[in-house]
């Protein structure tokens, strides 16, 4: 599907935060930096780096960070795994292009998986669409962005995939291994993920959660994880506590 003059602007933004100096990268690690730049160029409620070796989850790393954080979530999703669709067509074929779940299986099929039953619906994602990619040190690197309200568009599919090609050549100069969470430190209190920090500034400008969702094409709940835990790394406990500190510094 050909891609409009805006997207290809979407993709060249994506692409400069992807290949962006350490200097520049805000702290994050690669797989941070993956989920952040693929919400930029195709929005969804939450996405995930995922690093595969055959159907066993050696890592995972999700925005917002509490996306499916209930008691056991990460061994239901991993019991589960086998079950995705579009894992499984990535795995037979090798080829990781970008596929929707509901390429593979209705809504009423979908909603009657253990997967979603139990991992999913909590997590509250109806749709889905995903990539992967060889891992320079082995295995599979796939990539999900979630919807709750609306499937995903066909040139968003085409973006996708072209931002695969470059997700492939970054994961080969960089360590693939996320780094372990570091104690909290008053120092970095200030380190917000772009999308945190671009919650808080449509806040700032006055918008309520629901302005803040339209303008970045995520539901409201997503803003108000977004802000959650915007306030845990401010050691704030509400908006206008954040917006007072962030003033501060």
């Amino acid at each position: 599907m050909p891609v409009t003059s805006d997207n290809l602007r979407l993709l060249s933004d994506a692409l400069a935060a992807l290949y962006a100096p350490a200097s520049d990268r805000a702290g994050q690690d690669f797989p941070a930096r993956v989920v952040d730049v693929a919400v930029r160029l195709v929005p969804a409620d939450s996405c995930s780096y995922n690093h595969f070796d055959g159907p066993r989850l050696l890592a995972w790393h999700a925005e917002p960070a509490g996306i499916g954080a209930s008691p056991g979530s990460e061994q239901q999703f991993r019991q589960h795994l086998p079950e995705h669709p579009v894992l499984a067509c990535h795995l037979v074929t090798g080829n990781g292009r970008a596929l929707r779940i509901s390429d593979f299986l209705s809504d009423r099929q979908f909603r009657s998986l253990g997967l979603y039953c139990d991992f999913y619906r909590g997590a509250e994602v109806n749709y889905q669409l995903a990539i992967s990619l060889p891992a320079p040190g082995g295995g599979l690197i796939g990539v999900a962005l979630n919807r709750y309200r609306y499937d995903f568009r066909a040139e968003e599919l085409t973006l996708l995939d072209l931002l695969r090609v470059h997700i492939g050549q970054a994961a080969a100069t960089v360590p693939l291994r996320p780094a372990a969470p570091a104690p909290p430190d008053p120092a970095n209190s200030m380190l917000l993920t772009p999308r945190q920090a671009r919650v808080l500034q449509l806040v700032a400008d006055g918008q309520p959660d629901r302005g803040v969702a339209r303008a970045l094409g995520i539901s409201t709940r997503t803003v108000q994880a977004h802000l959650q835990h915007a306030y845990r790394a401010l050691n704030v406990t509400s908006r206008t506590e954040a917006l007072a500190r962030l003033q501060d510094r």
